[in-house]
């Protein structure tokens, strides 16, 4: 049997809730409260008032075997019979009913009870009464009531002790709104602490069970006895805090190698906890529905109260962190239609202004969902940032405690086109969650990056503050998350250009690089490898990260980067040499060769021999100004001829090197960076040069006649025509009267030659007309290219000489 199974077998015996005392506040609406010789007593207990009230009052006896006797060293108060107090007013009745009503429930008393005033009791300063147990004043009486009105006093506390423990109440209470109540079973012992300023007045009822004749079961008038449920449990829990903390001590990750070299990590594959078959966490779903304003422990009702208060009371002694959450199920798939009448198949949807029903509507099959835990909350009321984390199915306690939920929104979508009807729905539950304290950093790491990455930022933070060498807990934590993270890190993800900040993986190699364990250092940059590229927000925490490395093993590393991310992220690539190529270091340079010839190999040339993907299709990623300016840098830097030959290869394809594109802003990129050296640089200049030169020296004339370049790829008879058209010198305008496939196939040609007509289509008539006449539109790019052109030769030979 699974842990969880004997989990919930155990807490299914847990019925009732309830301890042997309660306490709170509630609302007090103006009560209207009278004493027989005193009169109508205003709240809060004047200083005044409650020198008539004891005046009024005779001291308060206790009983001593057989006997009743007044002995002011074991009980000094003062008391007035029930018969002089008179208390009502119009909210009275609800007031007290609602203390009534949360005292049985914390007593966990599931039969009617009512509250029977036994005695008005006045506490001067100075006044106590030691430990003792209350006798039985009434029929069915079984628990004490005490309502404490409101007095500018203090001290007084209320010492309520059941077998070995104790509980301390605070019963002072100076705001008129509120009334300080608590209630405890009758063979309880307790005492009232001296009062140390002022005077408090307390109501003292006797709680009685309403229930006649024999009390059923579940109805007992004493605390639930669940002493055997709760050995139980912290056995059990015990257990798997002992099993789960040698998984938490670290070990190895399985299979991560570089180069032949074993990486050092931690154990984390997989939900289990490592060679015991449990679970990561127990999630047990609770039976009440709770809003997240109104989760907490507090707030717990019925069943749901007793089971939180159970293991509450279990976990501490076991090694296990318990926590309430709202679990949320997220569903969505195909349905189908099964009913009502005003559905019209063959339209596929129903008459308009009839609601959507969901009893028209089944669930076919779920394709997708999602089950998550949220909105944390810690027994003691403290804060817990954990973030999401996911459910598993071997985490829920029982197997099947979610199989008969209840949506609290359901959608349901109707066919349309070639989409049959799909559905949407979303549950909720609140749930206690489980799991050992040493798996702690294993839960989190369920949480996703978002949690973990400042978690670990914060670990590392504490392990390099002063003194933290002493303790090394902190960097102890810090490792054992690190190898969680990187056993559990995406396989894949996309690289983008525009990136301003670094990536989560940048940001875990900074930290790493920060905590200087070369292992780890490898085991990041192993599946950095495995994601064939980076992006460059990340190149200044890869080189901190392989800082930590030897110099040969960073060098060697360093150009494995390049070689495997040189054709999907080149850019990236080539910006990583030049940050690691900087400084005057011959030597330096030298050991780069190998990563920048990687990188110019990859370059993009004839399509034919690039790489290509899974589908066969070549993997070419098109070059900008920034990965030619980047890359002439650091080939200028680190190899004179590999500088030559990448200039060699970016001249010989223009088609993957633009010169107006790619090539003249990349000079133009350098020269602003005062970078005008090197071979690649000049020979990258001359031809970015030329080209402007040649451009500028072509003659720029408006056309004399209608005589435009026809540049049209199709020869269907229709296309034929138009290019005929466009050499014609004589005509202006071309009109196609043809069906509308025909017009949008010449529409296109057009388009994709750049003609320098305009269109327009004229729609009388059958068919309707494709009506295409010249303009200048070449003729005026060009003007705006020779502008272009004069500005930036001027640009280029300005800065080269300046």
């Amino acid at each position: 049997m699974t842990i969880t199974q004997e989990l919930a077998d155990i807490l299914a015996d847990v019925k009732r809730p309830g301890d042997y005392f309660v306490s709170g506040r509630a609302e007090l609406l103006a009560p209207k409260l009278e004493v027989e010789g005193v009169g109508p007593i205003a709240l809060p207990l004047l200083p005044a008032q409650a020198k008539q009230l004891i005046k009024a009052a005779t001291r308060a006896p206790f009983g001593r075997g057989a006997d009743t006797v007044v002995d002011t060293k074991v009980r000094r108060t003062w008391q007035i019979a029930a018969t002089q107090v008179r208390i009502g007013g119009k909210h009275w009745g609800t007031t007290l009913d609602g203390i009534v009503a949360r005292a049985a429930e914390g007593l966990g008393v599931a039969a009617p009870v009512t509250a029977e005033l036994y005695k008005l009791l006045i506490y001067d300063k100075g006044s106590f009464f030691v430990g003792h147990r209350d006798t039985e004043k009434a029929a069915g009486m079984f628990a004490t009531l005490v309502l404490a009105l409101p007095s500018d006093s203090t001290g007084g506390e209320l010492v309520v002790r059941h077998k070995d423990r104790e509980a301390r109440l605070d019963l002072s209470c100076d705001e008129p709104s509120e009334i300080a109540f608590a209630a405890f079973y009758a063979d309880c012992v307790h005492e009232v602490l001296p009062v140390t300023t002022g005077c408090r007045a307390t109501l003292v009822f006797n709680l009685v069970r309403k229930t006649k004749g024999k009390a059923r079961k579940g109805d007992e008038a004493r605390p639930p006895n669940y002493d055997a449920e709760a050995a139980q449990i912290t056995a059990l829990l015990g257990g798997w805090s002992t099993a789960a903390a040698p998984s938490a001590a670290g070990g190895q990750v399985a299979g991560t190698e570089i180069a032949g070299t074993e990486i050092a990590g931690t154990q984390t594959a997989g939900n289990e906890t490592a060679g015991t078959g449990c679970p990561l966490k127990i999630v047990y779903p609770l039976e009440h529905a709770y809003t997240p304003a109104e989760l907490s422990f507090a707030a717990l009702k019925g069943a749901d109260a007793a089971v939180a208060r159970l293991l509450a009371a279990a976990t501490p002694d076991t090694g296990v962190d318990l926590h309430l959450a709202l679990l949320t199920v997220e569903e969505s798939g195909s349905a189908q239609y099964v009913g009502g009448e005003n559905w019209h198949y063959r339209r596929g949807r129903r008459d308009a202004g009839e609601e959507e029903s969901t009893d028209e509507f089944e669930v076919v099959e779920v394709y997708d969902g999602s089950r998550t835990l949220s909105e944390w909350r810690r027994p003691d009321g403290a804060p817990a940032a954990l973030g999401k984390l996911p459910l598993e199915d071997d985490e829920i306690a029982p197997s099947d405690a979610l199989d008969d939920m209840e949506p609290d929104d359901e959608h349901f979508r109707e066919a349309t086109g070639n989409e049959g009807a799909s559905f949407e729905r979303t549950y909720s539950r609140a749930a206690l969650v489980l799991w050992p304290k040493s798996l702690i950093l294993a839960v989190l790491n369920q949480a996703g990056l978002a949690a973990t990455l400042p978690y670990l930022d914060a670990l590392i933070r504490t392990a390099q503050a002063k003194g933290a060498a002493k303790s090394p807990t902190a960097r102890q934590q810090a490792l054992e998350l690190a190898g969680r993270m990187l056993a559990t890190w995406p396989e894949h993800r996309w690289h983008d250009r525009n990136r301003t900040e670094p990536t989560e993986m940048g940001r875990l190699l900074a930290m790493l690089a920060r905590l200087g364990d070369a292992p780890l250092v490898e085991a990041m940059i192993t599946k950095l490898l495995g994601q064939q590229g980076h992006d460059r927000t990340d190149n200044r925490a890869i080189l901190a990260a392989i800082g930590v490395l030897a110099p040969d093993r960073a060098t060697e590393i360093l150009t494995s980067i390049v070689a495997a991310g040189a054709t999907d992220a080149p850019s990236a690539c080539a910006a990583l040499l030049v940050a690691a190529s900087k400084g005057p270091s011959v030597k330096k340079s030298a050991r780069l060769v190998d990563a920048a010839t990687a990188l110019v190999a990859a370059l993009p040339g004839d399509p034919a021999s690039a790489p290509k993907d899974q589908w066969g299709r070549p993997r070419v990623t098109q070059p900008d100004a920034a990965l030619v300016a980047d890359l002439v840098v650091a080939v200028d830097r680190i190899d004179a001829a590999l500088a030559g030959r990448a200039a060699t290869q970016m001249l010989a394809w223009p088609r993957n090197f633009d010169p107006d594109a790619v090539l003249v802003p990349a000079i133009k990129k350098l020269l602003g960076a005062k970078q005008k050296s090197g071979p690649a640089f000049e020979a990258l200049h001359q031809a970015a040069v030329a080209h402007l030169e040649t451009r500028i020296g072509l003659a720029l004339e408006a056309p004399r006649d209608w005589t435009r370049p026809s540049r049209i790829g199709c020869q269907c008879a229709h296309c034929a025509e138009l290019s005929r058209f466009l050499a014609d010198p004589l005509h202006e305008t071309w009109t196609l009267k043809a069906a509308a496939p025909s017009r949008g196939h010449v529409e296109a040609e057009i388009k994709r030659a750049n003609a320098d007509l305009e269109m327009r289509t004229e729609r009388r008539g059958s068919p309707h007309q494709l009506i295409c006449t010249k303009n200048q539109a070449s003729y005026r790019r060009r003007v705006v290219q020779r502008k272009q052109d004069t500005t930036d030769i001027q640009v280029l030979m300005a800065l080269k000489v300046s």
